[in-house]
């Protein structure tokens, strides 16, 4: 569900011994706010690092999942693929 953003409620919560698509919804919710899934992802990092299983050469860095900081500094930087802009 987190991956995919399907909707709670298309959930086969039957076929999958789930409880309802919302009560899935309402647990998601609370445990996002306890801190449940920050807290399961730390835990599997250090269980990876300590197992030498991770690859940080294939990391990317979605805009979608990192917050921009309000009213930083636009970076001066251009990207190498997009070409400079025709003068006129």
């Amino acid at each position: 569900m987190l991956y995919t953003d399907t909707p709670w409620l298309q959930v086969p919560y039957r076929e999958l011994g789930l409880p309802s698509g919302e009560t899935c919804r309402r647990r998601s919710k609370s445990g996002r706010s306890a801190g449940f899934f920050q807290q399961a992802i730390r835990v599997l990092h250090e269980q990876l690092a300590e197992a030498n299983r991770l690859d940080w050469s294939r990391v990317i860095v979605d805009a979608s999942l990192v917050e921009a900081k309000k009213g930083a500094r636009r970076s001066r930087a251009r990207s190498a693929a997009a070409p400079a802009a025709a003068s006129t």
